[in-house]
């Protein structure tokens, strides 16, 4: 079923993809890294948000097209990701 359909809100997704992205340029302010933890402490949003994007950029490269699925990744938010030193390191299996 298509997201817009049932009033999901693109922009909002957005603003709080945003909202996370700057917290781990913040983080690598700070560790010098974008290895946040999956179970980070100090921010376990953080940490399960990584983990989302890593799962995005696998089923993106992967030839997803449904952006759900893909967890709202596309070429540009990889261009950012990968701007600040992100590499997926996606293990197989």
């Amino acid at each position: 079923q298509n997201l817009e359909s049932i009033g999901f809100n693109w922009a909002k997704h957005n603003q709080t993809w945003d909202a996370m992205y700057e917290k781990l340029k913040q983080y690598k302010a700070v560790y010098g890294d974008t290895d946040v933890p999956q179970k980070y402490a100090d921010n376990p949003q953080l940490g399960q948000w990584l983990n989302n994007q890593r799962s995005g950029y696998t089923n993106f490269r992967a030839g997803g097209t449904k952006r759900s699925k893909c967890n709202g990744m596309s070429e540009d938010r990889i261009q950012q990701l990968e701007s600040i030193g992100w590499s997926c390191r996606c293990e197989d299996g």
